[in-house]
């Protein structure tokens, strides 16, 4: 029976070729949308490591006093391997910092990651080339050794299996390359794969040191132990651990900080919890529920024209049903026509989305410093939810027109030829339903665009245009932090300054706008004596004499940093204007003490100046506390901006004069305004993407409401016909139609209001500078809805005006 349903399917689509792809090129259309989207979200959240047994492994963070998850230091990280009896094996591993590799003679910014030397064999990964690093590397075998990366290895080596023990420079120390690891694995994080792995005894870290917390943990549970059994047997010794760990440097509330930190324990199948995740997720969502509305419109749109057409073949049904075949068997073959090209549209659909969800992830991760690297071959859960997709389009498609040719009577159908009244009123319920879903989708994709112009020409309390932000890194052969640092900073700013076209020029430790950068911890007075009401959490920022006037925020009381304010003296900081008036509510900022954290160092910062407020972290935060201590006692400053006339005309200049120096290289040149366009990708992408798919919803919906008035015109052709012949003029026909047209489009926006300004508040989160129920947005996209209405019905109304009044007397 299905096979025969199928094979009269094909024939009955081979005689409609037309119907036939459209209906099958749409489908493709949404449902590669969907699926783009969906495979994306599949390789960066759902699917599980590419390593055996993946569901057994487990991610390890201390929770530190803010709420945020940092690493372990290395004496926890023994101490928990020592203790622990739920693992099969506890594995470290440290983020991929970037460092200066030499290879073949050339310098480059490659992310380095250690690891513990059971890391590789206990994820059970396999090499494409030579070994991996193993436990004899850690434990007393010759420690410089390095594993590439697949990209790195194609990118900087050109795939040469002969880079099998070359040797390579990190930060000028010499390492041998004894493998390369298989493409797509990215180790515990996944599109972060590192460009090189070294075993964690040649990092440059102190493995003595108990203040410095730089590895991560992954365990893997035995056979047979729950998470929970984990969670239960490390919380009994946690505390513990920790006060047996504790930095011996650590008094008072650094080191009661250090004691008050929990252990989170969470399931790692499918790799640790990155800020990538959080990065591509966010506008990926929202764009999902942007192509499930435009599929959505499309279905309503195909099951409209499938309607008509049914409706041209009432006279084939009835007599089919009047030869005696069911109500079931005719439903059945609907349904099996409109599956059959909604499949053809999910085959298209998985095409289009092996070339799409490359495009998704460039898309929103434009300007992110190291690329992203995801296996985007559809896996099951791709394929399951572009079947289920193609079935539920398929049945939302095909139901309706099914349900309303097997409810007709077969010798009424052959006596009328055609179900035109029943198809005309279920059209017009479509078209209602169409232009309310149409107007959900103007309504969000306005919110959004107006949401990014927002962000780029609000002012962020600093100047944008103008201004050169460097990026900077020692070189090699740089001795570091030296004694002369504050000497070398300032001749730095001086012959930056100094350059033809520049007005001044400054050094910070947060680039600008920083996002999820620099160190984030409370700020109090001395005297709050704890009290939560006079703390903030704030961003620290190292800068140089001359920041404030560089970036353009003026110092509203106090002073600005000078060179003299170096390590002799005592400590000093500046706040923005907010955070004042929030810590002393009651006179003045100036002269008072306040302590960040529970670092000794930053205990007993006296207030020197006040400035005004300024986004530099987050573009969309207006309240977003900044503290300024000076570079020339704290931290290093690794980020330069030079004010000019003509700042990026500026960049290779600077470049040499950084160089010169022969200290620091630059690595990446962008204007201020380049450099905030790209903190906002996600918006950009999201109000791009939603906007042209708004545009898609439209013209679906003109197309659907101008086929059911060309249908509608059609069917009242004798009475037009009637009407000029009586001597109605032509307005008046016009205005008929049209009106006609203007109430279904009025329906659709009145059924479609409350649910968009629904979908206004689902998404208020993402908004800037605007209501989630702006009465101007929803206007405009009821405007354009009515815009298209009108012409949707002037166009057949314009074709029935042209036609011979007795021509139009014979119609049936």
């Amino acid at each position: 029976m299905l096979w025969q349903n199928i094979r009269y399917a094909l024939r009955t689509l081979r005689r409609s070729p037309g119907f036939a792809a459209v209906t099958a090129i749409s489908l493709a259309l949404g449902i590669g949308a969907n699926t783009a989207i969906f495979g994306v979200l599949d390789a960066l959240l759902l699917r599980e490591l590419p390593v055996p047994e993946p569901r057994q492994l487990v991610e390890l963070s201390p929770i530190y006093r803010n709420g945020g998850r940092v690493p372990f230091s290395f004496p926890m990280f023994q101490a928990l391997e020592r203790s622990e009896r739920v693992f099969s094996g506890l594995y470290g591993w440290t983020g991929a910092a970037l460092s200066n590799v030499e290879a073949g003679g050339a310098l480059f910014l490659g992310g380095v990651r250690a690891i513990t030397g059971n890391y590789y064999s206990g994820l059970g990964a396999v090499p494409l080339l030579g070994r991996l690093i193993a436990p004899g590397d850690f434990t007393g075998g010759d420690s410089q050794v390095a594993v590439l990366g697949y990209e790195c290895w194609q990118g900087r080596f050109g795939g040469d299996p002969g880079a099998l023990g070359k040797t390579i420079r990190i930060e000028g120390k010499p390492f041998t390359i004894v493998g390369v690891t298989r493409r797509w694995f990215t180790g515990m994080t996944p599109g972060e794969p590192p460009d090189v792995t070294i075993p964690i005894a040649a990092a440059p870290f102190d493995r003595d040191s108990r203040g410095l917390l730089w590895i991560f943990a992954t365990g893997r549970m035995r056979r047979g132990v729950s998470i929970d059994r984990v969670r239960t047997q490390l919380a009994s010794f946690w505390p513990e651990l920790l006060r047996t760990t504790v930095p011996t440097e650590s008094r008072g509330p650094r080191r009661q900080s250090f004691l008050s930190m929990r252990l989170a324990v969470q399931a790692a199948a499918a790799g640790a919890d990155t800020s990538l995740r959080k990065q591509v997720s966010r506008p990926l969502y929202l764009l999902m529920g942007v192509v499930v509305l435009i599929l959505l419109i499309a279905c309503v749109n195909l099951a409209n024209l499938t309607l008509a057409r049914a409706a041209a073949r009432s006279h084939e049904i009835s007599t089919r049903a009047a030869l005696g075949a069911t109500r079931r068997q005719i439903v059945l073959q609907l349904l099996t026509e409109s599956l059959l090209l909604s499949a053809i549209g999910a085959a298209l659909a998985l095409a289009l989305a092996h070339w799409g969800s490359p495009f998704l992830v460039s898309l929103v991760t434009q300007g992110t410093s190291d690329p992203v690297v995801l296996d985007l071959r559809p896996d099951w859960r791709v394929f399951s939810f572009t079947a289920a997709a193609a079935i539920l389009t398929g049945a939302l498609i095909g139901l309706v027109p099914a349900w309303q040719m097997s409810r007709q009577e077969p010798a009424l159908a052959l006596r009328q030829h055609g179900a035109n009244y029943v198809a005309g009123r279920s059209g017009k319920v479509l078209i209602v339903a169409q232009i309310g879903l149409s107007l959900v989708l103007l309504f969000g994709a306005g919110l959004l665009l107006r949401t990014f112009e927002n962000l780029r020409s609000s002012d962020p309390g600093f100047q944008k245009t103008g201004i050169l932000e460097t990026s900077l890194h020692p070189l090699p052969s740089a001795s570091g932090n030296g004694p002369d640092m504050n000497s070398y900073r300032r001749q730095l700013i001086e012959r930056a300054a100094a350059m033809p076209g520049a007005l001044s020029a400054a050094v910070s430790s947060l680039p600008v706008p920083a996002g999820d950068q620099g160190w984030k911890e409370t700020v109090s007075p001395l005297a709050a004596d704890g009290n939560p009401e006079l703390t903030v959490l704030a961003t620290l920022a190292a800068v140089s004499p001359g920041f404030f006037k560089t970036l353009a925020i003026p110092v509203v009381s106090g002073r600005d940093f000078e060179w003299s304010d170096d390590q002799r003296h005592s400590s000093i900081a500046i706040l923005d204007s907010q955070t004042a008036r929030r810590l002393f509510p009651v006179g003045g900022a100036v002269g008072k003490g306040v302590r960040f954290g529970v670092q000794s160092t930053f205990q007993n910062l006296a207030i020197v100046g006040v400035v005004r407020g300024a986004r530099l972290v987050n573009l969309r935060d207006r309240n977003q506390p900044v503290i300024y201590v000076p570079c020339t006692q704290y931290s290093e400053a690794t980020n330069l901006f030079v004010r000019a006339n003509q700042a990026a005309g500026l960049a290779r200049t600077l470049d040499n004069q950084v160089r010169s120096l022969g200290r620091e290289y630059v690595t990446e040149s962008k204007t201020i305004e380049q450099m905030s366009d790209r903190t906002l990708v996600a918006e950009r992408a999201t109000a791009i993407l939603s906007t042209a798919f708004a545009a898609a919803a439209l013209l679906l919906a003109g197309i659907g409401l101008c086929g059911l008035m060309s249908y509608t015109v059609t069917r009242r052709t004798r009475e037009i016909g009637i009407r000029m012949a009586l001597g109605s003029q032509p307005g008046s026909i016009l205005r008929l139609i049209l009106r006609e047209t203007l109430l279904l489009t009025l329906a659709g926006i009145v059924a479609g209001a409350p649910c968009a300004l629904a979908a206004g508040r689902f998404i208020a989160h993402t908004l800037f500078g605007l209501s989630p129920l702006d009465p101007l947005m929803l206007a405009s996209a009821s405007s354009a809805l009515l815009a298209v209405g009108a012409l949707a019905g002037y166009v057949p109304a314009r074709r029935a005006l042209k036609s011979d009044p007795m021509t139009a007397l014979r119609c049936d």
